[in-house]
């Protein structure tokens, strides 16, 4: 029994070796045929750089066709948020176009108003010598009798003065238009000003004891170039100014007897059309 079991231990060392040697020669094997089918300067090549390669070109394969999905994704999106912001848009659009139509009708309102106000103003405009009552408002009646041979007569008067009070103050906003001027917007504060300074001096010329007429006029158009300069200085608004009141000179010519009165016209159209002009930049501005 003992020489059996010593034979069975001596095989099973036998075959250990055995196994343990052929594990060898297949190890080697195997690092030689690495050996032979990898490149000859692999070995100046770190392992990590071929990874990252590798890494890269998949990065770059996945991005590629990440971009071509969200390319194929964008006219979609692009269409549906389109179709969101103009259905959002349209109520805004509609309210901005009601706004300008309302402020459009104001303005006419207010226009026609001041238009009327200012004739009021002409026909109690006088002092004690050469300006009488309703001289100053003579051009003013003008434009009425103009609108009775257009219409037939179907205008009534304070209909013809509002639509003067419409056409003064649309005058300045036209002409800035047409002269380039910078943007010049006008205040409430300074319209009140404007309004202030006319009833200032239509009062000081009736209730100022004057030497002449000559002399009232004179005064009148010095302040009416301060007020210029002060209220506005642009160049549209003075030529605008001037333009009217020589108007208003030549088509009240027969009617003058002095050039005083001349200077009248020309100072009262003068300021007018400042506070008009002020007073449509303000409106037609909003």
């Amino acid at each position: 029994m003992g020489k059996k079991t010593n034979r069975s231990f001596n095989g099973r060392g036998k075959q250990g070796e055995l196994s343990q040697w052929k594990s060898d020669i297949g190890g080697k094997s195997s690092e030689s045929i690495s050996n032979l089918t990898r490149p000859q300067l692999y070995s100046l090549y770190d392992e990590d750089i071929t990874k990252s390669e590798d890494t890269q070109v998949y990065e770059e394969i996945k991005r590629s066709r990440g971009e071509s999905q969200e390319e194929s994704l964008e006219p979609r999106l692009g269409f549906s948020a389109g179709s969101t912001m103009s259905s959002s848009l349209e109520p805004r659009v509609r309210r901005q176009w009601w706004m300008k139509i309302v402020n459009f009708v104001f303005a006419m309102l207010l226009l026609s108003v001041a238009g009327i106000s200012y004739h009021e103003l002409s026909r109690h405009l006088h002092d004690n010598h050469l300006l009488h009552p309703d001289f100053a408002s003579r051009p003013l009646s003008l434009g009425v009798e103009i609108s009775n041979a257009v219409t037939g007569g179907r205008i009534p008067e304070w209909g013809a003065y509002a639509l003067e009070g419409i056409l003064f103050g649309l005058a300045i906003p036209l002409m800035d238009y047409v002269f380039k001027t910078g943007p010049s917007h006008s205040s409430i504060g300074s319209i009140i000003r404007s309004v202030n300074a006319m009833l200032g001096v239509t009062f000081g010329i009736r209730k100022v004891e004057w030497s002449s007429s000559l002399q009232a006029a004179g005064a009148w158009g010095l302040l009416n170039i301060i007020l210029w300069l002060l209220f506005d200085s642009t160049k549209s608004m003075f030529i605008g100014c001037s333009s009217l009141g020589l108007l208003a000179c030549v088509s009240c010519y027969s009617d003058v007897s002095d050039k005083s009165q001349f200077l009248y016209f020309m100072d009262f159209y003068f300021l007018g059309l400042l506070l008009f002009g002020k007073l449509g930049r303000y409106l037609f501005s909003q």
